[in-house]
């Protein structure tokens, strides 16, 4: 069995008690092909026993898994405190961790720490064989991006760099790839011919969580909208690729990032719940905003015409995330549905990709009676049957490094390009709010009245 090295910076933050250390775990009960031996790095003085502890306190908490299952990882559990910007913490690393082994660095650590880590990686010998994986955010703009790529390509290989976005390893998310390009009887219909609009949506039933002073940093434009939003978008709107290997499935996403308009202030509404001020961390009279609604021009061959809308929100009604693609209502209706009550809505196909996975498509079929009258039914398509867990898509993603495999990744020029897209919301303050538990501001429903509301 091959002995893989995993690094995990920042072993003692959120990230990795909440996410990662699970899905590491995970990934030990199946992994068969290999065996991963875990390093912790982070500030926090503690000794190998006591990291062991702190994990095992964590994961025993979370309640998926065996006293038996946590102590075989546990076991596995190595931890070296220091200084990043210390060469003594690299030496250490060293004495433990082989380049020939090609070791995997998780830097689950703030974007400013980036450049301090890398190059310490480079001087202790990792430039050639390590590879290296990058937690979101990306920058706080395009030329953040465009500063961060350079600092990492001064150590390491574009193909040694690996850039998370976590939503591309959930199993609902993947399933959208195979639905669309498994089934040729939609390719004819998904295009601009027969979809009159598609509207992305990322409604959060809670608020800032413990996290107001990062949050209030970052806003929801950076924090869900420039990654998970557009490349969700990328996903349902690219061209069919030549294969599934990483530089065709990157060329069709890149394409569809560089088909969107920049999105406009004008054709945006940005809000803020009440009682976002009142959150622990965040800045008195702070106008950053946590509810987005914008609508997304795409000028392609196959999307040109078609309005594309996301939204996006925390302290929202419920939590859930879904893509309705609306098909245009037929020409004419020669059924019995002369009054505006019984005119059927259009075909939509949803893709519900949190919390279940379901896809369904909206279709019409008789009342019974003898009156030709239609009534919406709903046909269950696929289900991934498989919970959206989180660390279900790390253990995805962190399997797809281990194979070297880059096919859900983002690639530098897509970054860049995605904060194109959205660099002139970055600046713009909230203009309203909404009650925590709505549906969000009203004053979003502008954006939609041509087309009688939001789906």
């Amino acid at each position: 069995m091959q002995r893989i090295p995993f690094v995990l910076f920042g072993a003692t933050g959120d990230l990795a008690r909440k996410m990662l250390l699970p899905a590491l775990l995970s990934m030990s009960r199946s992994a068969g092909r290999y065996r991963l031996e875990i390093v912790g790095v982070a500030s926090t003085k503690l000794d190998d026993e006591e990291f062991r502890d702190y994990v095992r306190t964590s994961l025993t908490k979370i309640g998926r898994f065996t006293d038996a299952e946590i102590e075989e990882f546990t076991g596995r559990l190595s931890y070296i405190s220091g200084d990043y910007s210390e060469a003594g913490l690299f030496a250490e690393l060293s004495k433990r961790v082989s380049f020939e082994e090609r070791p995997i660095f998780y830097l689950a650590i703030p974007p400013t720490l980036f450049e301090t880590v890398v190059g310490q990686l480079g001087k202790a010998g990792y430039s050639d064989h390590g590879r290296v994986m990058v937690e979101k955010p990306f920058g706080r703009n395009r030329e953040e991006a465009i500063e961060l790529s350079r600092v990492l390509a001064g150590t390491f290989r574009p193909d040694q760099v690996y850039r998370i976005d976590h939503f591309l390893g959930k199993e609902a998310v993947q399933n959208l790839l195979v639905f669309r390009f498994a089934n040729s009887i939609l390719e004819p219909l998904w295009n601009r011919n027969y979809i009159s609009r598609i509207e992305l949506t990322m409604s959060e039933a809670f608020g800032v969580e413990g996290r107001g002073s990062f949050y209030d940093s970052v806003g929801v434009i950076r924090d869900v909208v420039q990654n998970h939003l557009l490349q969700l978008l990328c996903l349902l709107l690219m061209e069919p690729p030549n294969s599934l290997e990483a530089v065709d499935i990157a060329q069709e996403r890149l394409k569809v990032l560089k088909a969107m308009e920049t999105i406009s202030p004008e054709r945006s509404v940005l809000a803020q719940y009440g009682g976002y001020l009142d959150e622990e961390g965040v800045a008195a009279g702070s106008s950053t905003p946590t509810y987005v609604a914008a609508r997304v021009d795409v000028n392609s061959w196959r999307w040109a015409g078609v309005p594309v809308f996301i939204r996006a929100g925390k302290g929202m009604e419920r939590t859930f995330t879904q893509a309705v693609v609306e098909f245009r209502s037929p020409p004419t209706i020669i059924f019995d549905s002369a009054d505006a009550a019984h005119q059927p809505p259009p075909n939509q196909i949803i893709f519900h990709f949190k919390p279940d996975g379901l896809i369904e498509f909206m279709m019409q079929a008789k009342v019974p009676g003898p009156m030709l009258r239609s009534r919406q039914v709903t046909l269950e398509v696929a289900s991934a049957k498989d919970p959206s867990r989180g660390e279900d898509a790390y253990a995805q993603l962190i399997d797809d490094v281990i194979r070297d495999d880059h096919s859900r990744f983002a690639t530098e020029e897509s970054v860049e390009t995605g904060w194109r897209v959205v660099s002139a919301l970055l600046d713009q303050a909230a203009s309203a709010t909404y009650p925590v538990g709505s549906k969000g501001p009203g004053s979003a429903d502008r954006l939609v009245t041509e087309f009688g509301g939001w789906c």
